[in-house]
């Protein structure tokens, strides 16, 4: 008999390929190293600090990686060099996700992959279609009005809304309208009167954008109304983890706006229950990842986004003691038969050093992060297993690029 070849990646039954190379590529890596003693591999353009010189984490680089045929090719000639065991496929960005979405079909048979199907997954992205959903099921989300290419030109648009003024206005679709350009362009807006409305929809349409536009009531609130959830569901669409945070920090510098920095985990029953509601209907399979808006006006929790796949920052619930990569595994390697999780612990989950949150955090939620923090507190990066000189110098340059952040556009806020 052969002797057996060295397992640098993986165990004897499956290997994890993560595309990407940032801080949601070591969080997968790490949970899996630590529910399998597992060393995955990442595909990406570079190796970032947060995934340099890593024991538990091995990086390919490839300059050619933005390319979507060049990754589905790559994909294809690893899984050659691999594939005497199952391949574990998890993209971690949403260029990525899309990339495997749109060539699902030659992936499919070489990988195994904690994603939600393309004509689903279609459905989800359109946030037309997204929000027609939520109302549907009868899943709590934000007063919403849609403005299609027929009505846009109406001269009494952002008239008679069944909310009140400022508004937000998003494109429906996210594929077409990120490709366009024109002046003032921003993600999503903040509009204080219809005559806004009116003139951002029509800037818009004559940029080229040809989809629907959506208007929606604006939920004011600092991070105390921000919470994020984190869900697995089976290969037979059935909800099995879900894992809710409380936003207590944002990132301040505008470039990386919409991203967090510190969640408090703790126990959301009725958020949850409206996410079994919505997944379990419409049969998703796959990792999500949930934007939500807590209503002070109502006490109610609104959805406002679904990512198809798990959070940047989703390795909080691991602070809140639920490993969402294990089910990954469990259900597509191993075929476990799943325990529904809702983790209820509540921890602090860092990306800076404490003292930022303790200092930036609005005094809505320090106590909360002051509370949590003295039950644990968990920094993605800091993994005792995988220390070395190398690779602590490079976490301290991390954590000093967001201190130098918060420090900068703190005064840029305060001067506004």
């Amino acid at each position: 008999m052969a002797p057996s070849r060295p397992r640098t990646y993986g165990n004897d039954d499956f290997v994890p390929v993560i595309l990407g190379t940032g801080i949601n590529a070591y969080n997968i890596a790490r949970s899996l190293h630590q529910a399998f003693g597992v060393r995955s591999l990442a595909l990406g353009r570079f190796a970032l600090r947060e995934t340099a010189h890593s024991r538990i984490l091995d990086v390919r680089a490839y300059r050619s990686f933005e390319e979507p045929d060049f990754v589905v090719a790559t994909l294809q000639e690893l899984a050659a060099e691999l594939g005497d065991r199952t391949l574990v496929l998890v993209p971690t960005i949403e260029f990525y996700t899309n990339v495997v979405l749109d060539h699902r079909a030659e992936l499919d048979g070489l990988y195994r992959i904690p994603l939600v199907d393309k004509a689903l997954a279609q459905r989800l992205i359109n946030k037309t279609d997204f929000y027609r959903t939520l109302a549907d099921l009868g899943v709590p989300h934000p007063a919403t009005v849609i403005v299609t290419p027929q009505t846009a030109g109406d001269s009494r648009l952002g008239e008679d809304l069944p909310f009140p003024y400022p508004v937000i206005l998003k494109p429906s679709d996210t594929d077409v309208y990120p490709r366009l350009h024109f002046a003032g362009k921003q993600k999503v807006y903040l509009l204080h009167d219809a005559a806004g409305v009116r003139e951002t929809t029509r800037r818009i349409y004559a940029a080229g954008y040809d989809d629907d536009l959506v208007v929606q009531e604006y939920i004011t609130g600092d991070e105390s109304v921000m919470r994020v959830a984190n869900t697995y569901s089976d290969q037979h669409g059935r909800m099995q983890f879900v894992s809710v945070g409380q936003v207590a920090l944002t990132e301040y510098n505008p470039a990386l706006v919409g991203n967090n920095n510190a969640i408090v985990t703790f126990d959301d029953p009725e958020l949850a229950s409206s996410i079994r509601n919505l997944l379990d209907a419409i049969g998703y399979v796959g990792a999500a990842n949930f934007d939500v808006m807590h209503d002070r006006r109502t006490g109610t929790s609104k959805i406002l986004e679904l990512n198809l796949r798990q959070g940047a920052t989703s390795y909080y619930t691991m602070a809140a003691g639920g490993n969402l990569a294990r089910y990954y595994v469990d259900d597509l390697v191993y075929g476990r038969s799943l325990t529904p999780v809702a983790t209820t612990e509540e921890r602090l989950w860092l990306n800076v050093p404490y003292p930022v949150v303790r200092h930036y955090a609005p005094a809505s939620v320090r106590g909360a992060v002051r509370a949590a923090a003295r039950r644990g507190r968990v920094h993605t990066l800091r993994y005792r297993p995988d220390r070395s000189f190398a690779r602590a110098l490079d976490i301290a340059r991390v954590d000093l690029r967001h201190t130098l952040d918060y420090v900068k556009f703190a005064k840029v806020r305060l001067n506004r």
